[in-house]
C-alpha cells in the first residue's frame, strides 16, 4: 500500500511514461518544437497564414448548407434507396405533397368549383407536379367533364364518384374532407432546382420544397378568388421550407451572440492572470484559426452543414480556447519564474504540450466514437470535431508560442517565489521529517492524512487573487472529507444509471421544429384530412403487369384496408378495377391496355409503365400517426405483403418511414457510442498512463460521473434525446476528460517533481489549473447556453444539453477527481514512490 508518509523527495524516482519529465522522446521532441517554433516566429506565421488562405479557399467553394430530412440516413441504406426510387423523375415521380386547403361555407357552389378547378389548372400548368388532384376533378368527373350550373347538381356529381367503390369514396373523402373544406393535392418526386435559387451566394442552395412552395404560392396569386373563400397553401414541403429558411439566419445570430459570450468569459476569466488583458486575443485567435482549418478540411473530404454539423463550431472553438488557455497559464508561470521568452516557451511546450498531446488523444476518441453513429451528420460531427481538437493542439506548440514570444513585453512580476516555489520548499521541509520518522514504522500500515489545516499544506497567501483563494478553499474541504465526496460520487453515477434509459425520445418529427405559422397550418390540415399522410409500397417482379400479379396487388389491397390506420390503397391495381368494375382483366392485354388507359385519368393517375415494366408501387393513405404507431404500421404493411405477395419483391417506404428510421436510429446508437467512447478512452489512458488504476480513476470519476449526472438532469428537465442530444455523452468524456488530465497531470508533477505530499500536490493543482480549465469550460457552457434561446426545440436542447455537460465536467474534474486521487494515493500504491535499487 502506498502512504503519504512515503512521499521523500530524496528518494522519488518517476517511472517512464507519457507524463513523466525525464529524458523521454516525446518530451524533448516538444521542447525542440516549442524552441524552434519561438526562435523561427517569421517561418511559423507564414506557414500558418498560407494555411489559412488555403482551408479559406477549399471552404468556400466546397462547404455548402445542407437542408433535408434524407441527410439523416445513410445514402447506401435501403431505406434511402427505396425513398428515391418513389421520388425519381424516371421512375414513380412520388413522395412528396404540397396541399392547398379552400375553406368557405358555400363549398358546394358552381362558382367555388370552378375556383378550385382554375386554381388545379394553373398547378397543373407550372409543369412541375406529376399530378394534381381536387375536388374539381371529382365533380366533373361524376358530371361528364363539366362543371354543373347549381350545387344540387355538384352534390350530385360527388355522390356518383363516391359511390364507385371504396377507394374511389376514399379519393373523395381525401379531397372533400368535411362540408366546408376541399384540398387540392399537388404530388411531385425529385425536381430540379434552378441555381438562381441559391442564397447567401450559394452557401444555402435552394431547395425543391422552397421552389415549388413559391410556384405554389405565385399560381394562386393568379387567380382571382371569391371573397368568401380563403385558400392556404400548406403541407410538410411547405411547413420544411420556411422552418429550414430561419435556421440559418438563426444560427448566424446565435452563434454571434456565443462568440460574444465566450470572449467575454474568458476575458473576464483570465483578467486577474494576464498582465496584459488585450493578450486574450493571443489563445482566442489560436483558436479560431483552428477552426478555419477545420472548415478546409470539411471541404476537402465534401462535409457540409447542416442541423446536427452547425454543433460543431462552439465544440471546436471551447476546446481549441482550452488547450491555447493551458499552455498560456504555463508560459505565464515559466516567465514567472525568471526564464527568458524562448525558454519558458520551451518549457510549457515540453511540460503542457505533453498534457495537450494526451488530452487531445483521448477527447479524440471520445468524439471519434461518433463515428459508429447510424446517422450520418452525427458520425461527420465526431469526425469534424475530432480534427478540429488536433489542429487546436498542432496551433498551441506553434502558432500560439510564436505569439507569446513575439508580444512578450517582459511584463511578468519575477520578483519573489512562486507559489509554487513556496509550496515546494515547505513540502520538501514537511517530507524530509517525515523521512526522518518513516523508517520506524511499519511499512504495511497506513499513515493518517496531514491535516488540511497544517501550514505545509500550501494555504494561499491574502495578496493571491480572489478566484484561486476560493479554489485553495474547496481543495481544503475536499482533503477534509474525501470519503463524502466518494459517496456523493457514487450515489450521482447510481442515480444516473438508474434514469438513463427513462429519458424520452423525440418521437414525432414535427417536435424538431419552431411553433412558427406554418406548423399551425400542418396541424390544422392533420386534423382536418382523413388521410395525411402516405406510405408506399414497392412491388417489382419480372412479370409486374400480369394477371398473377395484379391479382395478388389486390389482395393485399383489400386486406391491408382492413388495419385501423390505413383509410385507403391506391395503385395501378385500383385503377384497373375502377375501370373495368372491380375485376382483373383474364387477358395480359387487357390489362395492360387498361393500365395505360389510367395512366393520365385526372382522378386517380397511376403514371407511365415505360419506365418502370417490372414494377408499381401501392399507395397507401394513412391516418394522422406518430411515434410507435408508425412503426407498427410499417410492420404490419410489411407483413401483409409477405403473405399475399409471395413471390414479388416489396419494400414499404415514404415520409413517415424515413422519418422513423432517423428517430429509430438515434436511440440505437446512442448506447454503442457511450460504451464504445468510454472503453477505448480507459484503454488509451491505461497504455499511455502505464496504469490502470489512473486510467479508471479518470474515466469513472470524471466521464462517467459527468454523463450519468446529464441523464438526471435531462430526466428531471424532459430534455429528449435526438439526433444532436445522443452526442452529448462523448462530448461529456472528451471535455471532461480533457479537464481532469489537466488537473491530474498537474498533480503527479507536484508530487513527483517537487516532493509534495498528496493534498499540497492536489491543493497546487486545482489552483494552478482552475482558471485555464474552468475558463475554457465556462466558454463552451455559455457558448452553447446561446442556443438555449433557439426557437427550434432540437438546437435548445441540445444547447441545454451540452451547457448541463460542461457544468458536469468542470464539476467532477474539480471535485470528484480531487477526492478519488486523495483516496487513492492513500489507500494504495498508485503514486507510490519507485526507489532507485542503485
Amino acid at each position: 500500500m502506498g502512504h503519504y508518509e512515503a512521499d521523500q523527495p530524496a528518494t522519488r524516482q518517476t517511472t517512464e511514461n507519457m507524463t513523466d519529465d525525464g529524458p523521454t522522446p516525446l518530451r524533448d521532441g516538444l521542447e525542440r518544437l516549442g524552441r524552434f517554433s519561438a526562435e523561427n516566429r517569421r517561418t511559423v506565421f507564414s506557414v500558418v497564414a498560407v494555411l489559412v488562405v488555403v482551408s479559406l479557399a477549399i471552404a468556400g467553394l466546397s462547404v455548402q448548407m445542407s437542408l433535408g430530412m434524407e441527410l439523416y440516413i445513410d445514402d447506401s441504406s435501403q431505406t434511402n434507396q427505396n425513398w428515391q426510387e418513389v421520388k425519381a423523375d424516371d421512375a414513380f415521380d412520388l413522395g412528396n405533397n404540397v396541399f392547398v386547403m379552400i375553406e368557405t361555407d358555400h363549398l358546394y357552389e358552381p362558382e367555388t368549383i370552378r375556383t378550385i378547378d382554375r386554381l388545379d389548372r394553373r398547378y397543373t400548368a407550372t409543369d412541375k407536379f406529376s399530378s394534381v388532384t381536387s375536388l374539381a376533378d371529382v365533380v366533373k368527373r361524376g358530371n361528364g367533364g363539366e362543371i354543373p350550373a347549381t350545387e344540387r347538381e355538384v352534390r350530385a356529381a360527388i355522390n356518383r364518384v363516391e359511390s364507385t367503390d371504396t377507394s374511389t369514396a376514399a379519393l373523395v373523402n381525401n379531397v372533400n374532407p368535411d362540408r366546408e373544406t376541399a384540398l387540392i393535392v399537388a404530388t411531385y418526386g425529385q425536381v430540379d432546382v434552378p441555381d438562381a435559387e441559391d442564397q447567401y451566394l450559394g452557401f444555402l442552395p435552394g431547395t425543391a420544397a422552397g421552389y415549388l412552395t413559391d410556384k405554389v404560392s405565385d399560381a394562386t396569386d393568379h387567380v382571382t378568388v371569391p371573397p368568401h373563400v380563403d385558400v392556404t397553401v400548406t403541407g410538410a414541403p411547405v411547413f420544411e421550407n420556411a422552418a429550414f429558411g430561419l435556421m440559418l439566419p438563426e444560427m448566424i445570430q446565435l452563434f454571434a451572440v456565443a462568440f460574444a459570450i465566450i470572449f467575454s468569459v474568458v476575458f473576464l476569466v483570465m483578467r486577474g492572470r494576464l498582465y496584459r488583458t488585450w493578450k486574450v486575443f493571443l489563445p482566442v485567435g489560436t483558436a479560431l484559426v483552428a477552426l478555419v482549418y477545420m472548415l478546409g478540411m470539411m471541404g476537402i473530404v465534401g462535409f457540409n452543414f447542416n442541423a446536427i454539423m452547425l454543433g460543431v463550431l462552439p465544440i471546436a472553438l471551447g476546446l481549441g480556447i482550452d488547450f491555447s488557455l493551458q499552455l498560456h497559464t504555463r508560459y505565464i508561470e515559466e516567465r514567472e519564474k525568471g526564464r527568458e521568452p524562448v525558454d519558458a516557451a520551451a518549457s510549457a511546450a515540453r511540460t503542457t504540450g505533453n498534457t495537450l498531446l494526451l488530452a487531445m488523444a483521448t477527447t479524440s476518441i471520445g468524439l471519434g466514437a461518433l463515428l459508429v453513429s447510424a446517422v450520418p451528420p452525427t458520425r461527420q460531427l465526431g469526425a469534424t470535431a475530432a480534427f478540429g481538437v488536433i489542429a487546436a493542439t498542432a496551433l498551441s506548440l506553434t502558432l500560439l508560442v510564436a505569439l507569446l514570444v513575439q508580444f512578450d513585453d517582459d511584463e511578468y512580476d519575477q520578483t519573489g517565489p512562486t507559489a509554487s516555489d513556496t509550496t515546494e520548499a515547505t513540502a520538501a521541509a514537511t517530507a524530509a521529517e517525515r523521512n526522518s520518522s518513516t523508517d520506524s514504522k511499519n511499512k504495511n500500515s497506513p499513515s493518517p492524512e496531514p491535516s488540511a489545516n497544517d501550514q505545509s499544506s500550501g494555504v494561499l497567501s491574502d495578496d493571491e487573487p480572489a478566484f484561486e483563494r476560493f479554489i485553495g478553499t474547496l481543495s481544503s474541504g475536499i482533503a477534509a472529507s474525501p470519503l463524502i465526496v466518494i459517496l456523493l460520487m457514487i450515489a450521482a453515477i447510481g442515480g444516473g444509471a438508474a434514469v438513463y434509459h427513462d429519458v424520452p425520445t423525440t418521437q414525432e418529427m414535427l417536435d424538431y421544429w419552431p411553433d412558427i405559422e406554418q406548423r399551425d397550418d400542418l396541424e390544422e390540415l392533420e386534423s382536418t384530412a382523413q388521410s395525411p399522410n402516405v406510405i408506399y409500397l414497392l412491388v417489382e417482379s419480372k412479370d409486374a403487369y400480369s394477371p398473377t400479379t395484379f391479382r395478388r396487388a389486390s389482395a393485399f389491397e383489400t386486406a391491408i384496408e382492413d388495419h385501423d390506420d390505413v383509410n385507403a390503397a391506391m395503385s395501378s391495381v385500383t385503377a384497373v378495377e375502377m375501370a373495368t368494375g372491380g375485376d382483373i382483366p383474364e387477358r395480359r392485354t387487357r390489362l395492360i391496355d387498361t393500365v395505360d388507359r389510367q395512366a393520365a385519368s385526372d382522378l386517380m393517375p397511376v403514371g407511365s409503365r415505360e419506365d418502370t415494366p417490372d414494377r408499381f408501387v401501392i399507395q397507401l393513405f394513412v391516418d394522422d400517426i406518430e411515434g410507435e404507431e408508425v412503426r407498427h404500421l410499417i410492420d404490419d404493411t410489411e407483413a401483409t405483403a409477405d403473405r399475399h405477395l409471395v413471390t414479388e419483391r416489396t419494400a414499404v417506404t415514404g415520409k413517415p418511414v424515413v422519418n422513423r428510421n432517423v428517430i429509430e436510429n438515434v436511440t440505437s446508437g446512442r448506447d454503442p457510442m457511450t460504451v464504445l467512447s468510454f472503453g477505448l478512452a480507459t484503454v488509451f489512458l491505461a497504455l499511455a498512463l502505464r496504469s490502470v488504476r489512473e486510467s479508471v480513476l479518470l474515466v469513472v470519476s470524471v466521464a462517467i460521473s459527468a454523463v450519468m449526472l446529464i441523464s438526471i438532469a435531462m430526466y428531471l428537465l424532459g430534455i429528449p434525446w435526438n439526433p444532436l442530444t445522443v452526442a452529448t455523452g462523448s462530448i461529456a468524456l472528451g471535455a471532461g476528460i480533457t479537464y481532469g488530465i489537466h488537473v491530474h497531470e498537474r498533480f503527479k508533477e507536484e508530487l513527483f517533481e517537487r516532493g509534495s505530499t498528496p493534498v499540497v500536490a492536489m491543493r497546487e493543482a486545482m489552483v494552478r489549473k482552475s482558471r485555464p480549465v474552468i475558463g475554457s469550460g465556462a466558454t463552451t457552457l455559455f457558448g452553447f447556453g446561446a442556443l438555449g434561446i433557439s426557437q427550434f426545440p432540437v438546437l435548445a436542447n441540445f444547447g441545454i444539453a451540452v451547457a448541463l455537460a460542461m457544468t458536469f465536467a468542470l464539476v467532477t474534474a474539480f471535485v470528484f477527481l480531487p477526492a478519488s486521487a486523495l483516496l487513492l494515493a492513500r489507500w494504495t500504491n498508485t503514486y507510490d514512490i519507485v526507489v532507485d535499487s542503485t
